[in-house]
């Protein structure tokens, strides 16, 4: 039986999770504030893959990013 090669959705979700993973890795053993930096670079990099390769994950990290916002946005707000 042939094997199927993977699709192009598929090559970015496995991409986005590399991508995730060493970003991890970095943060993990992050010694200065630009490895921290490229830490979550890498993992913002990943997430963005990964949501590309699926509606229902896109939505799901919009609904969360947006989340972060709109709280942050309350705590702004409450401070004035």
């Amino acid at each position: 039986m042939p094997k199927k090669s993977p699709t192009k959705e598929q090559d970015a979700f496995i991409i986005g999770g590399i991508c995730a993973v060493i970003g991890l890795v970095v943060l993990v053993s992050a010694k200065t504030y630009g490895d921290i930096l490229g830490a979550f670079f890498l993992l913002g990099l990943g997430i963005v893959f990964m949501a590309s390769s699926s509606k229902e994950l896109r939505k799901r990290v919009f609904e969360f990013f947006f989340s972060i916002f709109k709280g942050l946005w309350k705590l702004l707000s409450r401070s004035e």
